[in-house]
């Protein structure tokens, strides 16, 4: 069953700019994505009600779903033997070191987060729980983002409200029994409720607690360094690599079909430092590490984007849509000018979500009704 992505709308990431016109072997983005949907079915009429499908809200539980049965103290007691065992296998004592998380907390439930977080039983520092929280909050922001993007292109802040209601309503029972998680339940109540009122923006509630607006106001770039820094950094890698092959008495080459010399391996690179090259603005990258970087990042956004896609087959169709513009959400400027992604690009992924949604509420409900000829009238 393929999952419908933007139905009767083929060409409707043909409007990204064409960056590999040098190098038409290469697809852009917008091939890449065409190549998804080239046989979908049509979709129905947009909606301006945007809602959180079932599949994402199983996604969104599915954190907590190995340790959601599991008694406080008992996730509270694995917690504390996995610190120890972390502390003891990386050398720290603590964990933050400079005001950053020092252990790797993404393979952590949700549950077991908010029981550190939390402190149950009170056997976790004031570093370990702030640590948990600062996991916690990264997931919800994480989460959200897609449907940021979707609200500051419909105006639609209720929805967004909704989604993040519908987040928080997957805590197990030590994350609900929290103080902070039922201040942001509620602050999302009157957000939501606010939000119906002033169709088209943000509203200002004024409460603190609001993860909705802390998360809008928040700077939403991951890597806050300046151009140039990232430019300098790509610079210096690719030098490195280029002295270590002199070293060797060889040439760093970047086509794999190159017989001689050292290839160039750009797996150290982020996105954002590939984009930056292939952008080239200060003019310090060669034309070979230029296209090198291209390719590279477009095998990596085509690979991502498959595999979101793929994820999504045979269910709610939706979430095909959905997982697009997460990844445009998680794109850095430079990733977005190199690939082509466009405003009216995200505008066409946001309409085929609406339509996405509509269908599925309309045939959801008229399933549950029962009634077999409003089905068939429907269509």
């Amino acid at each position: 069953m393929s999952t419908i992505i933007a139905a009767n709308q083929p060409a409707y990431l043909g409007a990204t700019t064409n960056v590999y016109a040098a190098d038409p072997g290469l697809p852009t983005l917008g091939q890449a994505l065409d190549d998804t949907t080239a046989d979908n079915p049509s979709a129905a009429s947009a909606s301006t009600n945007v809602t959180l499908s079932d599949e994402a809200k199983a996604y969104l539980a599915s954190a907590s779903a190995g340790a959601a049965d599991q008694p406080a103290a008992t996730l509270a007691a694995n917690a504390r033997a996995w610190f120890d065992q972390q502390y003891d296998a990386l050398g720290i004592s603590s964990a933050r070191l400079n005001g950053q998380t020092a252990v790797d907390l993404t393979g952590q439930s949700r549950t077991t987060l908010a029981a550190v977080a939390a402190n149950v039983g009170g056997l976790f520092s004031a570093d370990e729980s702030a640590a948990a929280a600062g996991e916690l909050q990264h997931r919800f922001n994480d989460a959200m983002r897609p449907y940021v993007v979707i609200a500051r292109h419909t105006g639609d802040y209720a929805s967004l409200y909704k989604s993040a209601s519908d987040y928080l309503d997957q805590a197990g029972a030590v994350e609900r029994g929290t103080a902070t998680w039922q201040q942001q339940r509620q602050a999302l109540v009157e957000g939501a409720a606010a939000a119906r009122t002033s169709f088209g923006k943000v509203p200002d509630t004024g409460n603190k607690s609001d993860p909705v607006r802390a998360l809008l106001d928040s700077s939403t770039p991951a890597n806050s360094a300046s151009a140039n820094d990232v430019a300098a950094q790509a610079r210096a890698l690719l030098d490195d690599q280029i002295n270590h092959a002199k070293d060797n008495g060889q040439e760093l080459v970047f086509n794999p079909k190159r017989k001689t010399g050292q290839q160039a391996d750009l797996s150290p690179f982020n996105n954002r430092m590939l984009a930056t090259v292939a952008l080239n603005q200060e003019g310090t990258f060669s034309t070979d590490e230029v296209r090198a970087a291209k390719t590279e990042l477009d095998q990596r956004r085509r690979s991502s984007l498959l595999s979101a896609l793929n994820s999504s087959n045979g269910s709610n169709t939706s979430a095909g849509s959905l997982a697009m513009i997460k990844q445009y959400a998680s794109m850095s400027a430079e990733e977005r000018s190199v690939l082509g992604v466009t405003n009216d690009v995200m505008n066409r992924l946001v309409q085929s979500y609406k339509s996405a949604t509509t269908v599925q509420s309309s045939l959801s409900s008229l399933l549950s009704s029962g009634t077999g000829t409003g089905i068939s009238s429907y269509f």
